[in-house]
C-alpha cells in the first residue's frame, strides 16, 4: 500500500433519481494508503438540460482510516426547484497523495423527478428493549471508545483474593509490598554462601578445642607468649612483653632472640621500660599509652 492515496469512488449524494428538495451533496471517498487521511476536494452540478451550472462547493472529510470508506461532503446544500437532467463532476485529493489519477470523479447523471421523499420512517419507542432485561438488551464488551457515562466497575475484590478465580500473584514484582510479608521457610540452598544454623554456632560456642592444628589457627586454651604463638589479643601489649627485654615480636607473631641492636618496637607505656632500651619519637606517635622504644647496640 501507498502511505498516502485517496481515490474518488462515485457521486454519494444525490441519489440516481432524486426529488424536488434539497441536498448536500458529496462524494464517495476510499482511503487507500497506509496512514488516515483528511479529504479536501470540490464537487459541481449542472444541468444538462439548460447548460447552466446550478451548483459548486468545496468537499471535506476529516480522518478517514487506511482502507475505510466514507463521504466528502460540500460545505454547502443545493435546492432543485426543476425535474431533468442533471450531471456532477469534482475531484477529491489529501496531503502527499501518490496518485492524482484516481482523484477525479467522472461526470455522474442524475435525474430530478417529480414528487416529494417520502417521509422518514417513524421508529416506535423501544428503549426498554435495550435495556437491562430487555429482549434485545446491549451489550459494550469489546466496544471501542467511551460510553456516555462513567461506569462503576463490579465489586471483585474476592476474585482476586486467596483461592479466588484471579488470584493475585506478587511473584517477580519489583519495588514494595504494602505490607511487611513473612519470608517463607527455606533452606541454606537459597543462601550463598551458606549460613551456619542456631544449633551449630551454640556448639561452636560452647567447644573447648574449637579449632585445629589442621586449619593453622591456635587453639584458644592452649596458646599463650609461653607456647610460642601469641594470641592475637596480646599484640595489643607491645612488641616487646617480657621485663628482661631480651626477646622481640617479629610480624609472624613468633617470639624471636636475640634481640637486634636499634631495632625500634611497641611498648606499653604503663610499664617500666627493660634494660638496655629507651624511649624513642617516633612521628605519628602510636595510639596512649603505648610508646616506641629501641635497642641500644650491646657493649
Amino acid at each position: 500500500m501507498r502511505d498516502y492515496d485517496v481515490e474518488a469512488i462515485g457521486l454519494d449524494t444525490p441519489p440516481s433519481e432524486a426529488f424536488k428538495t434539497t441536498y448536500r451533496p458529496a462524494i464517495a471517498v476510499r482511503n487507500n494508503g497506509i496512514h488516515p487521511a483528511d479529504v479536501t476536494g470540490s464537487i459541481a452540478i449542472i444541468n444538462r438540460d439548460t447548460g447552466l451550472q446550478v451548483f459548486s462547493s468545496p468537499v471535506e472529510l476529516e480522518d478517514l482510516g487506511s482502507g475505510e470508506t466514507g463521504a466528502a461532503e460540500a460545505t454547502s446544500e443545493v435546492t432543485f426547484d426543476l425535474e431533468g437532467n442533471y450531471l456532477a463532476y469534482g475531484y477529491v485529493t489529501t496531503a502527499h497523495d501518490s496518485v492524482p489519477q484516481n482523484d477525479n470523479l467522472y461526470p455522474t447523471s442524475f435525474k430530478v423527478v417529480p414528487g416529494t421523499p417520502p417521509p422518514p420512517v417513524v421508529v416506535p419507542a423501544h428503549a426498554a428493549q435495550h435495556e437491562n432485561g430487555g429482549t434485545d438488551e446491549l451489550e459494550v464488551e469489546g466496544l471501542a471508545g467511551k460510553l456516555a457515562s462513567p461506569q462503576e466497575p463490579e465489586d471483585h475484590a474476592a476474585t482476586h483474593q486467596v483461592g479466588g478465580p484471579d488470584q493475585l500473584s506478587i511473584g517477580g514484582l519489583s519495588g514494595k509490598a504494602a505490607e511487611a510479608q513473612t519470608p517463607i521457610t527455606h533452606s541454606n540452598s537459597y543462601h550463598n554462601p551458606t549460613l551456619a544454623t542456631s544449633s551449630e554456632l551454640t556448639a561452636h560456642q560452647g567447644a573447648t578445642a574449637v579449632h585445629t592444628a589442621a586449619t593453622n589457627l591456635a587453639n584458644r586454651e592452649t596458646t599463650g607468649p609461653e607456647t610460642g604463638l601469641v594470641k592475637g589479643a596480646q599484640l595489643a601489649l607491645g612488641s616487646i612483653v617480657d621485663p628482661a627485654g631480651d626477646r622481640y615480636l617479629r610480624s609472624d607473631r613468633y617470639w624471636h632472640a636475640p634481640v637486634p641492636d636499634n631495632i625500634i618496637c611497641l611498648w606499653d607505656g604503663t610499664n617500666p621500660i627493660p634494660a638496655g632500651w629507651i624511649t624513642i619519637i617516633v612521628n605519628p606517635a602510636p595510639n596512649a599509652p603505648h610508646i616506641y622504644i629501641t635497642k641500644l647496640p650491646t657493649p
